[in-house]
């Protein structure tokens, strides 16, 4: 795989995975982290930054971007609907990505989602959240479970970085919606001012 691909990447154990298998394939890999503070902390970026180290140490061209965040994530506590608040910061998160991958020239997004797991990402809320972007959508975990994942993990040294102790998404509802329709979630982001938000959004190369 000859591509550039900008992969979104947390703490958690699936996206270092994702960026590694990218990697395998070919993909030159740039790493984008949010900085999701106040809904997060200090030790949850150490774990990124970690994380990235990690990575590099058998991917050594891999680059890492930092992207502001937290003013989104902001307003969509303020001015978004809670039941498809999960839905709604997946979408900016995908956006933000988007406008790193017009900045470098590349190619395509990746992601750690796969089938199955909780609010996100079950394949009616995935095709929500694809339909709002023309940019290509890489997931790599798309047919693993959990336990492949993990091995993997293991395997390249992530797995017991991602497990140490951190603060987790705060935005997710009690009562998360698992089914969706994109017209009703465009409806919902209405009531953000979604260009001013990106707009905001400022890129740092960390490595």
């Amino acid at each position: 795989m000859s591509k550039n691909v900008v992969v979104l990447l947390s703490g958690g154990i699936d996206s270092p995975v994702a960026a590694h298998l990218l990697a395998e394939s070919g993909a030159s890999v740039s790493l984008l982290s949010l900085d999701n503070r106040p809904f997060t902390d200090e030790k949850t970026l150490r774990t990124v930054e970690e994380l990235v180290k990690e990575l590099q140490r058998s991917h050594r061209e891999i680059e890492h971007y930092r992207g502001g965040f937290g003013h989104v994530q902001k307003k969509i506590v303020s001015d978004g609907d809670e039941h498809l608040r999960c839905l709604i910061c997946r979408r900016m998160m995908y956006r933000a990505a988007s406008k790193l991958v017009k900045k470098i020239d590349a190619d395509a997004i990746a992601t750690g989602e796969s089938l199955g797991q909780v609010a996100s990402q079950t394949l009616s809320n995935l095709a929500s959240i694809d339909e709002t972007f023309d940019t290509t959508i890489y997931r790599p975990l798309i047919g693993l479970d959990k336990n492949e994942v993990i091995e993997i993990a293991r395997e390249i040294g992530t797995y017991e970085i991602s497990i140490e102790p951190t603060i987790c998404c705060m935005l997710t509802p009690e009562r998360p919606r698992v089914r969706s329709d994109p017209g009703e979630i465009e409806e919902a982001e209405k009531r953000l001012d979604i260009k001013d938000l990106l707009e905001r959004i400022k890129f740092e190369r960390k490595s």
